[in-house]
């Protein structure tokens, strides 16, 4: 299990061009991909009840299953547990998960289904700030509900640490906060408290 610490920042349309230019020139590219992603859950929705989410993902070749439980999140900071594994291909396999993850899923795992899908192309860099490793990562695309036309988009700048050994979790949070005091000379970003799930599951709920 992995603790997933990440800032995340709403990006305007003026200021996408901006944002990448500046991560040019202040960090490492790591290219560029398209993440096509499905998240599912019961007709009860029992993990968005439990602030889980359960999301498979094809990266490149790569097919990686992923659940996120319960964490805390305020302006756009957010902090939670994380598994992620490889799988074979378009279908969740309890099997590869960890003791723990399996122990949350194997009760619904006869009647979890697809609800919605967050599809969007990344750019990301690694900067480095106050002695920390971060993943900036500029997502764009969109977020849709299968069996309905409701869409909503995807504009935003996630900021994630990359964990190392020894590190103190308010020394991290206070080093990606300094990193966005950074970014925001560059262009007017809104930290935003609400994950591409969270969206998600807003999408499917009749208004």
């Amino acid at each position: 299990m992995g603790i997933e610490i990440e800032l995340k920042l709403a990006v305007p349309d003026a200021a996408l061009a901006a944002v990448a230019a500046w991560l040019d020139a202040n960090g490492q590219p790591r290219g560029e991909l398209t993440l096509l992603n499905v998240y599912l859950d019961t007709p009860t929705r029992d993990l968005a009840q439990a602030r889980a989410a359960l999301r498979l993902r094809r990266k490149g070749e790569q097919w990686l299953q992923t659940l996120k439980t319960a964490g805390h999140s305020a302006a756009g900071l957010a902090a939670r547990h994380e598994w992620e594994t490889p799988v074979a291909g378009e279908a969740i396999d309890l099997s590869c998960f960890p003791d723990d993850a399996r122990a949350v899923l194997t009760p619904l795992a006869d009647r979890l289904a697809p609800v919605f899908r967050t599809d969007f192309a990344r750019r990301t860099w690694i900067v480095e700030q106050d002695g920390e490793r971060i993943e900036a990562a500029l997502d764009t695309g969109a977020i849709s509900a299968p069996g309905t036309s409701r869409t909503e988009r995807i504009q935003e700048l996630e900021l994630e640490w990359l964990p190392r050994d020894g590190a103190d979790e308010r020394h991290v949070e206070a080093a990606l906060r300094a990193f966005a005091l950074r970014l925001a000379h560059i262009a007017p970003l809104t930290p935003s408290d609400l994950s591409k799930a969270a969206r998600g599951y807003r999408l499917t709920t009749p208004s």
